[in-house]
Formats: C-alpha cells, structure tokens, sequence
C-alpha cells in the first residue's frame, strides 16, 4: 500500500517546498484536498514512473483484445469480404 499524507490545497502555496521535499525524502504520496474532497496528489517520481507503465500495459491490452475481437468479426464475413478486407487492411491479396 502506498502510504499518504491528505492536506488542504491551500497549503500547497504556502508550503511547496516542504511538500515537495517530503514526498521525495519519504516516498509518499500527498492528497491535495478542496473542502475535505481529493482534488490531486503529488506522487514521487518513481511513482509517476510505474503508473506510466501500468497506464501503457493496460492501453496495450485493450489494443490486443479489441484486434481479437475484429478478428473474429473478420473470419465471420463471407469469404469475398474477406479477402477484400484483407486487401485494404494489410495489403494482402489472395
């Protein structure tokens, strides 16, 4: 679990350069809140860094699942359809 540390937003302003100072010494993320409702956080950049990745892995993801799913759609058209749609989308004849 990644540990937190909730503030009001105001704070920011007074106070960034020890915020900021206190996520990258302790490795903790900090709530920004507006009337006690998250509004952002600021994250390590180490952080920043894994969601990235996990953002790029899930986008990936869901390219691959919805080209299985064309796929499936494709072999289900009528053969003629096929091979023009094979045609246009990767330049194959036959």
């Amino acid at each position: 679990m990644i540990n937190t540390n909730t503030i009001p937003a105001r704070n920011l302003q007074k106070s960034y350069k020890s915020i900021i100072e206190g996520v990258k010494a302790k490795k903790s993320a900090v709530i920004l809140t507006t009337n006690d409702q998250p509004q952002a956080a600021i994250v390590p950049l180490e952080d920043l860094e894994k969601l990235k990745a996990v953002k790029a892995t899930q986008s990936a993801l869901e390219m691959l699942k919805l080209a299985a799913e064309s796929r499936k759609e494709l072999k289900s058209l009528p053969k003629d359809l096929r091979k023009r749609t094979n045609e246009i989308l990767y330049g194959k004849r036959g």
